[in-house]
């Protein structure tokens, strides 16, 4: 006897869009995984590269992870405190300076971490610059989390959410190069810190990708399974 599916419209758009989703963000965590891959392969070869001043590398050569050499005037007056981060369980910000190069172009320089006071009300003590003229660290490029928050403060230092460039480019009033470096923690003007190369491995994106097209998959079979399994059912008893 012949088995006739009474397919259920409102199942059947909802098992499409669902599994379009998911095997859409099954892919995405597959993109993801490679750009990681690329990343990480990207920083383990900028390490062995010798530093060289800013000025001297091509645009298309400021890496993220590149080590850079800047010669100028880092500025005392304007610092950003970037907000909520957390060293060895303690809270605080990272000390962002504007620094002036001698061959053109305003760059931000992140030292890294200084606890916060007692109170939102308390700004930390700024430590004092080691050397304000010349500062090494390595480039850094992000998504720039944050970027899209208020500037909730005001006067200086300032509290800021976000070192995206071009966020902090509108405070300053003046373009900032699209890229943030990183001071080396060897550097006079190093803070302590803990960046990392990669918060999430290949590995782990993979894995996510392999759960949503598991999702897929189950979501397909239920699909089925109302459709035809029980109509199967119903035919036999």
């Amino acid at each position: 006897m012949a088995i006739r599916a009474q397919i259920n419209l409102r199942l059947l758009i909802f098992t499409v869009a669902f599994t379009a989703l998911f095997i859409t963000l099954g892919f995405w965590q597959l993109d993801r995984a490679v750009e990681k891959t690329a990343q990480i392969a990207q920083h383990a070869r900028l390490l062995n590269q010798p530093i060289e001043k800013l000025e001297a590398v091509p645009d298309e050569q400021r890496l993220d992870g590149r080590l850079v050499q800047l010669v100028g005037a880092i500025e005392l007056d304007n610092i950003f405190l970037l907000d909520n981060v957390v060293l060895d369980g303690r809270v605080g910000f990272e000390v962002v300076h504007p620094m002036q190069l001698d061959k053109g172009g305003l760059v931000l320089v992140n030292r890294g971490f200084v606890a916060a006071g007692a109170s939102r009300v308390v700004l930390p003590s700024v430590p004092a610059l080691g050397n304000r003229g010349v500062t090494s660290g390595r480039i850094y490029r992000s998504d720039w989390m944050n970027s899209d928050q208020a500037l909730a403060y005001d006067g200086w230092p300032r509290v800021v959410p976000t070192q995206d460039p071009e966020v902090l480019s509108g405070v300053l009033a003046r373009q900032l190069l699209p890229f943030v470096v990183r001071v080396e923690a060897s550097d006079p003007n190093g803070l302590p810190r803990n960046w990392v190369t990669s918060v999430m491995l290949p590995a782990k994106h993979q894995g996510y990708a392999v759960q949503w097209f598991i999702m897929a998959l189950v979501l397909v079979s239920m699909f089925l399974y109302f459709t035809f399994g029980r109509q199967t059912q119903g035919a036999s008893s």
